[in-house]
């Protein structure tokens, strides 16, 4: 997840800018499936009352947009945050200040003035971190984040860790590393890492179809017959989570909305925790 040369950026670059926002049926431009996101994160900045908002991982700048929509204060500093040139040229082309950088190695002070408070929200981002990089993201943003300050993020995890285990096999069969945790075990790791979860709310889900997953992780028609062979053999996966069709399958991933706080009287773990 470091700059500059990321492979999991590069894997996907083709769809990154202005195509980013057609991708999966439009989920990542719609703006029903990010008002959760919005609502909380704007429910907690009228809390805390930062100078500074901070998109992780933001891409094209959509988030902070609906983040604008829902009433956040126009006198807050609005910024992105992203791997991808071509994300962040459509962030900046939407008017947004942004910098390149990554979500487990950027500096609080690149970001957000001494003095100053933050606010970090972040959108599907946490599953390229890996099974391995979970808990390193999550404890380098609580080491950039200040008591009574907010990280509200939407994630993808699964109330039942067998439907997760689909999930991660679909992505291992598809060759890559992103890894989907259940709502409980994010929940120790957040804990683990110093966060108080204040808030879980739902959040639409988001459905994969084999057509556009060969393209955007380039597979061939082979991998997406071994992928429905095998994932519709799994016993007890109910079709929101993986469903067989005939021309291939689809899958779903479950988003919930976290507003997390530093933990109070915890100190930020420090770096080599494991």
């Amino acid at each position: 997840m470091n700059p500059p040369d990321n492979p999991r950026i590069e894997q996907e670059a083709a769809l990154h800018g202005a195509r980013w926002n057609t991708v999966h049926g439009g989920y990542f431009s719609d703006p029903a499936a990010a008002a959760t996101l919005a609502a909380l994160a704007v429910e907690r900045a009228r809390r805390s009352r930062p100078e500074v908002v901070v998109d992780l991982g933001g891409g094209t700048g959509f988030l902070l947009s609906q983040l604008t929509a829902a009433g956040l204060d126009a006198d807050i500093a609005r910024i992105v945050l992203d791997d991808s040139p071509a994300q962040l040229n459509a962030a900046r082309e939407a008017g947004f200040a942004v910098r390149r950088g990554s979500v487990d190695t950027f500096c609080r002070g690149d970001l957000i003035p001494d003095g100053s408070r933050g606010l970090y929200v972040m959108r599907s981002v946490l599953h390229y971190a890996g099974r391995r990089g979970l808990r390193r993201v999550l404890r380098h943003i609580r080491r950039q984040t200040r008591p009574g300050e907010f990280f509200v993020h939407q994630t993808a995890a699964f109330r039942r860790k067998t439907d997760a285990d689909c999930l991660n096999e679909l992505y291992r069969m598809m060759r890559t590393d992103k890894w989907y945790p259940d709502t409980a075990g994010l929940m120790r790791a957040l804990r683990a890492e110093g966060w108080r979860v204040e808030e879980v709310r739902p959040a639409p889900p988001l459905r994969l179809d084999s057509a556009e997953l060969m393209e955007r992780y380039h597979l061939q028609a082979g991998d997406i017959r071994r992928i429905r062979e095998r994932l519709s053999r799994t016993p007890g996966i109910p079709a929101d989570v993986f469903e067989a069709v005939p021309d291939g399958f689809r899958a779903y991933l479950h988003y919930w909305t976290w507003a997390c706080t530093p933990a109070s009287g915890r100190p930020a773990p420090p770096l080599d925790t494991p």
